[in-house]
């Protein structure tokens, strides 16, 4: 079961099928003409994927319901209308009688839809069942509610926004040397409830019960274990099983709730030493359905340790020709973070990423310094074709009240399979300030023809807590040296705004390009989030991280509304390279007239074409206007044609 939903459309024209022109789309409405069939567009809120993977498989099903706008969906004019998908993402009615048209009397509609299908509705309840999670695809519960007040003749294409109704709970395994393979591993939660109602009219869950046992999916080739669950808002005595060769360890899972639409993404260990086993979890991060660094679980099937050894990730090759890059400007990267002591008093990690200052540690938390360890730890880097190596970052202090920065920030790194870290020596500033300095070409050549990891330790006291920030790093042999200059993704992130650091959605809010005073806004289209765009006497712009835009024409759209009264809003992108060299021509909007948004949430969509493969930051505009109206934009979507 494999699904895209970047480009999902609704084409209920069946192919070979030619309809009359009366149509019946229920029992309780009858149409004079079926001239008009609707199409949709559609997306996942968070990221495009589900529970299986990134693509629909032909002869997937979903339910849609179409309803007068505002109406109640007990009295909705088509009930759970079947589709099916094909293998390119479109999805047709599976016969005339699911197909759907808009009234021909001009009247608005709104639409509902979910997936997995299911004939067997209770009125509009949707029975909701984790028990079984074999076929996780089957249960992995889709919802839609978005698509308002659409009628025939409509220039826009509904766009359906589906998003996650229920949790998910990932391990991410590695093992030592001590466990030879995962093979038979079993990964089983006991005490969480497995059955629910799902009401298909306000997307809520009610009836939660039948405590049980789940047995997550656990792949031995990926070594992961997955775990879809139902929300909960108060978690209590979950208990999680690790068996493997016939040796069994229970640990209690640490979450207090789990949210909707939320992953909790977990590194885990597994060794097998002599005495007595050893776990430590730290609080997960909630944030939407996407992979998110969680905390960190070592399971000992035998004696352990207390001390949390520092994930392995991915491994990345570095080679005369190739180095390693993270600007970490625009996302973590594969960098992981290793909570050694996480105070209670503070309510986030102490490493978070930011748009303009990369990675940024601080255990400050607002009121008083708290004492802290955590590890920013690299990939496993493999040095084994080069014969020299060098490491180069930019990194800044402040506000650590003690020149002897050494004390609080080191670097280090440890070979594959090495017990100990060896600190290594890097350039410190002069003095705090928030000017960034470069760390050094800090030599790494002792490693070169091995595999090695390197972490950067902040540490802070209950009377000192500095904040160190880091960006530009690159890994290097040879003379691939010089300035980071990290190839920007081809995808937008973050496009409903759920997922913010201390000071930015994430992927969004660009140096140079964003102008506008900006903040978090609980009044969502959908969701949790929105942008608040404080309005201004002077077009004020809000960015994206920078994109690469391949030559195209492309559809932009995004959610938006005034906070009170009437706003101007435009949007468009900008031209990276020209930001500086030639700003008059750097900005393209995607339309000449701004759009005049009332307090009423509305779909804005343009077009606008590349011509040669461009690096941009996507933009949306607080328009000049003599009233400085604030606006509000929300669940941003970006295809190519």
């Amino acid at each position: 079961m494999i699904m895209k939903l970047e480009k999902l459309f609704f084409a209920t024209v069946l192919s070979g099928l030619a309809f009359t022109a009366c149509v019946d789309n229920d029992d309780k409405s009858e149409w004079n003409d079926g001239s008009q069939p609707i199409s949709f567009t559609s997306s996942i809120k968070g990221v495009n994927t589900r529970a299986v993977d990134s693509k629909w498989t032909a002869g997937d099903k979903i339910g849609v319901f179409m309803k007068a706008t505002s109406g109640d969906l007990a009295s909705a004019i088509a009930v759970n209308k079947q589709h099916a998908t094909d293998a390119n993402g479109n999805v047709s009615a599976v016969d005339a009688d699911n197909a759907l048209y808009y009234p021909t009397d001009g009247s608005s509609v709104d639409f509902i839809a979910y997936y997995p299908y299911t004939a067997s509705l209770t009125g509009n309840v949707y029975k909701v069942n984790v028990a079984d999670q074999s076929k996780p695809e089957n249960i992995d519960l889709l919802y839609s509610n978005n698509a308002t007040g659409f009628a025939k003749g409509t220039a826009n294409k509904p766009q359906l926004q589906f998003a996650h109704q229920l949790s998910q709970i990932v391990f991410n395994i590695t093992k030592d040397a001590t466990v030879p393979s995962l093979n038979g591993l079993t990964v089983t939660f006991e005490g969480m409830n497995t059955t629910a109602d799902f009401a298909l009219a306000n997307g809520t869950l009610s009836n939660v019960g039948a405590a049980a046992k789940i047995a997550a999916v656990v792949d031995e080739t990926a070594a992961t274990a997955k775990t879809i669950v139902l929300p909960t808002a108060a978690l209590a005595d979950v208990k999680v099983v690790f068996n493997l060769n016939g040796k069994t360890f229970t640990a209690d899972y640490p979450q207090k709730e789990l949210l909707t639409g939320r992953k909790y993404t977990h590194n885990v260990k597994l060794s097998d030493s002599n005495g007595q086993p050893v776990i430590v979890m730290d609080a997960a991060t909630i944030e939407d359905w996407i992979t998110v660094p969680g905390g960190d679980i070592d399971v000992d099937f035998g004696d352990g340790t207390d001390v949390p050894e520092p994930p392995v990730g991915d491994v990345v090759k570095i080679t005369d020709s190739e180095a390693y890059v993270e600007a970490f400007t625009t996302g973590q990267g594969k960098f992981t973070i290793n909570n050694v002591n996480l105070p209670a008093e503070l309510s986030r990690e102490v490493w978070v990423q930011d748009n303009r200052y990369g990675m940024k540690a601080s255990a400050f938390n607002g009121s008083s310094s708290c004492a802290s360890e955590s590890w920013l730890v690299s990939p496993m880097l493999d040095l084994t074709s080069v014969t020299q190596a060098k490491l180069a970052f930019k990194h800044a202090i402040n506000q650590t009240k003690d020149t002897n920065f050494k004390s609080y920030y080191s670097l280090w790194a440890k070979e594959k399979e090495a017990t100990d870290w060896t600190e290594l020596t890097m350039n410190f500033p002069e003095s705090e300030s928030w000017n960034y300095v470069d760390g050094g070409d800090v030599d790494l050549s002792a490693y070169a023809g091995k595999l090695v990891q390197i972490a950067f330790k902040y540490t802070s006291t209950a009377s000192n807590a500095g904040t160190w920030e880091i960006k530009d790093l690159k890994v290097y042999a040879g003379e691939n040296s010089g300035e980071v200059d990290p190839t920007p993704s081809t995808e937008l992130i973050n496009l409903s705004f759920e997922t913010w650091t201390a000071s930015a959605p994430e992927g969004w809010g660009r140096d140079k390009v964003t102008s506008v005073t900006y903040s978090k806004s609980s009044d969502a289209q959908q969701g949790s989030n929105a942008v608040l765009m404080v309005g201004s006497t002077k077009n004020a712009r809000f960015g994206s991280s920078d994109i690469t835009l391949a030559a195209g024409t492309y559809s932009l759209s995004v959610y938006a509304k005034s906070v009170a009264g009437t706003a101007k809003f435009k949007m468009g992108y900008a031209i990276i390279d020209m930001i500086d060299t030639d700003a008059m021509n750097a900005y393209k909007y995607t339309q000449t007239d701004a759009e005049i948004l009332s307090t009423e949430w509305r779909q804005i969509t343009h077009e606008f074409t590349v011509e040669n493969e461009t690096v941009a930051s996507i933009f949306f505009v607080n328009s000049r206007s003599g009233v400085g109206a604030d606006l509000l934009i929300d669940n941003v979507s970006l295809t190519k044609k």
